[in-house]
């Protein structure tokens, strides 16, 4: 599961390169029954706001660190050290799961 504010987040690079390959994979894949999109609701927003206050993260993060707290994401996958200061946050940094 992820936040909607993936789809912004993955398509500004594609789009830029006008990338019409990878842009149509990410929305494959965003859309996909694998994927669930969680929209981004008021409560998730005053939640980012108290993460952007207390774990001094960038709004984006925070959003998608209230994000998964809200829906009870047991394991949060990411590459962005920042997420550890998180709490109640399961963070995995992919970096460290691909070096072992």
């Amino acid at each position: 599961m992820t936040s909607e504010l993936a789809i912004l987040e993955t398509l500004v690079m594609p789009l830029r390169q006008a990338n019409t390959e990878m842009i149509r994979r990410y929305e494959t894949l965003l859309t996909s029954s694998e994927v669930s999109l969680i929209p981004i609701s008021q409560t998730i927003l005053k939640s980012a706001a108290a993460l952007r206050a207390s774990a001094n993260l960038k709004t984006p993060d925070a959003i998608h660190a209230a994000t998964a707290i809200s829906s009870g994401c047991t394991v949060f996958l990411t590459n962005d050290n920042g997420f550890r200061n998180v709490p109640g946050l399961t963070t995995v940094i992919l970096q460290d799961v691909i070096n072992t």
